[in-house]
């Protein structure tokens, strides 16, 4: 299947592939330069260019090896004779091979994956033939990908006014994600549309989206309205007789694309039907009362793939206002049912005094450190030993290192009140970051009003913006609730006296 690299970029069938799993060659051309890169059940096995800078060659001798200019390394024509033979010569072990071979990988894929125009053709059931497969994390390439494009390039990928965006279930977490990156991150959780994450990212627009591009490219978000330019390669791929990436096989017609109103015939109206029926928020989510915050989840990401207003874009009116009314009521539900503290409240409100559950007894609710349900225990110990060597990093001054674990931990726990609040106050030194460092504080408030020390944090950062008055409010809150505080007591009079 071909196509031009202006309408779905080499990032974007990265992605494409690997979340269809498909396998097969899919080629690049810009000009003369041309890139191939092959696939296994959606896995990179290995990619190549015809560019002498990729060459095998050229990268060892940029790793400062010079026994590729002799003997039979010399005569070698191919990067396998010349692999062949550095490794009988001894020159280089099997593991060290691994590595330059990674190295070349990944060289190859950062220049294609900046082109913005030229062609591209997936072969489907293409196979990698003769080559040894290489370990590369591909997210994160292509992570550092969409950080370099050119801006005007990643704002056009965005062509519809909203999206919906969730983290994505199987993320292996920030990282090596930068602070902006981590707070969009956080913000999604529970589903955002792209105009929610772009207001609540802190920054301008265009910073904003190539934030949200760069996180739904490496499989941190997940995106609902991608371009699909591969989908019907994956419904022919298992029928392909297998063929050498070398010798790829024909390329089948793609299937006509039914819109999404089509995709789910009949199940519209009976949405309708039940929600107008629901008695209350579990059944508008088709939950029992026992369900846990992961069944809830899932069950509002399954509604949201179906019915997110956004799917029915180009739908009648009058049934673009139905859906939006129905899909607000399923993500209040959402909203309230996968926060422990509200749910826990709802329940009350539901259930008369002297009344069981129809003669349930109701599982306890799990604690959940994040808006979008109960976290596993894994993550909770990740987040706070990333508090931890976070603030270790803030004593010791490595301040850019105690962004990044802040950033981390207040990811992975978001209704962890300190862990906001302590990013937010680190955040205060970086000048570009100070309206992120007050929603990080003002979200730790919302968690923990009664903490005094979080106020004195969000007073500093009015301070630090000039904002006098502000700073002021916040210090007289905080000594109402704690008349001894003596950091509170010392900035009030330093602000008074000025």
């Amino acid at each position: 299947m071909p196509g031009k690299l202006t309408q779905n970029p080499a990032a974007e069938l990265i992605r494409e592939i690997a979340e269809s799993q498909l396998t097969g060659a899919l080629r690049l051309e810009r000009g003369r330069a041309k890139v191939v890169a092959v696939f296994e059940a959606g896995q990179l096995l290995f990619a190549s260019s015809n560019l002498r800078a990729h060459r095998l060659r050229e990268i060892l001798k940029r790793r400062g090896f010079t026994d590729p200019q002799s003997g039979a390394a010399a005569a070698a024509s191919s990067d396998n004779e010349l692999a062949t033979a550095l490794l009988q010569r001894g020159t280089l072990t099997s593991e060290k091979l691994a590595v330059v071979r990674a190295v070349q990988v990944g060289d190859v894929l950062r220049a294609a994956l900046l082109w913005t125009d030229g062609s591209w053709r997936f072969d489907p059931g293409a196979r990698l033939a003769n080559v040894a497969r290489v370990q590369l994390d591909v997210n994160q390439i292509l992570l550092e990908c969409a950080r370099h494009l050119p801006t005007d390039f990643v704002t056009s990928r965005f062509p519809a006014a909203n999206g919906a965006y969730a983290p994505a279930a199987n993320t292996q977490g920030g990282g090596r994600l930068l602070p902006a990156e981590a707070f969009v991150l956080s913000r999604a959780i529970g589903g955002a549309s792209l105009a929610e994450l772009i207001a609540l990212s802190g920054s301008g627009e265009a910073e904003a989206l190539r934030t949200i591009y760069a996180l739904s490219l490496s499989g941190q978000l997940q995106r609902s309205d991608w371009p699909s330019a591969l989908s019907a390669e994956a419904a022919h791929v298992s029928q392909m007789p297998e063929a050498r990436a070398e010798d790829p096989a024909p390329t089948p017609e793609p299937e006509a694309a039914a819109g999404p109103e089509k995709a789910v015939p009949g199940e519209v109206d009976a949405l309708f039907e039940r929600l107008a029926a629901a008695k209350d928020y579990y059944e508008v989510l088709e939950v029992s009362r026992t369900a846990t915050s992961n069944e809830i989840k899932s069950a509002y990401h399954a509604l949201a793939r179906l019915f997110h207003p956004d799917r029915f874009h180009q739908s009648e009116p009058d049934l673009r206002r139905r859906i939006e009314s129905a899909f607000a009521r399923i993500a209040q539900a959402y909203e309230t049912l996968s926060n422990q503290s509200s749910r826990a409240g709802y329940d009350k409100k539901q259930t008369p005094k002297g009344r069981g559950n129809r003669g349930e007894s109701p599982r306890p609710v799990r604690p959940s450190n994040g808006g979008g349900g109960a976290r596993p225990a894994a993550e909770v110990n990740r987040a706070e030993t990333s508090f931890q060597l976070g603030m270790e990093a803030m004593q010791s001054n490595r301040h850019e290192e105690a962004v990044r674990l802040l950033a981390e931990a207040a990811m992975l726990s978001p209704r962890e009140a300190r862990y906001r609040a302590h990013y937010g106050h680190a955040l205060i030194k970086e000048q570009n970051l100070r309206r992120m460092a007050e929603g990080e504080l003002q979200a730790a408030l919302l968690i923990d009003p009664e903490n005094t020390s979080y106020r004195v944090m969000l007073a500093e950062l009015y301070q630090e913006l000039g904002l006098r008055r502000r700073a002021q409010g916040e210090l007289e809150r905080a000594l109402a609730a704690d008349p001894k505080n003596p950091t509170a007591r010392q900035l009030l009079l330093s602000l008074k006296s000025k």
